[in-house]
């Protein structure tokens, strides 16, 4: 799992990835905002959003290799307030590969650049 500081809120930074995703093409599935979730039932967190998104013919083709890969696909991201700190939260593809018999596959190179790309749009 990797974690990179951002430099805008979550708030802002989660709009701003839901953005490039759609730009890019991507499926957005949901956007699960825990901190709000929290409040329905009188509780206090800090901000908290996870964004599932993926590419069907990307996804499919992980796991054809590896169908056990179907818990963590669509893809997944969180941004997080954490003692005041934005950080984004994402599993790498050296992750994937200590997970499931998908190393070497040419789309995890993508998922990589994805994530690089999004990071350094926000950094």
């Amino acid at each position: 799992m990797k974690q990179t500081i951002l430099n805008l809120p979550v708030s802002e930074s989660t709009e701003h990835i839901k953005k490039s995703l759609l730009d890019k093409g991507f499926t957005l599935f949901c956007d699960i905002n825990h901190q709000a979730n929290a409040n329905s039932v009188d509780l206090e967190m800090p901000a908290s959003r996870v964004l599932i998104f993926g590419n069907p013919l990307a996804g499919t083709n992980l796991m054809l290799k590896d169908i056990t890969m179907s818990i963590d696909l669509p893809l997944r991201l969180a941004i997080i307030d954490k003692d005041g700190q934005t950080i984004l939260i994402h599993q790498t593809s050296e992750d994937y590969c200590n997970n499931y018999q998908v190393e070497n596959h040419p789309v995890l190179e993508k998922i990589e650049t994805l994530f690089t790309t999004l990071t350094s749009e926000l950094s």
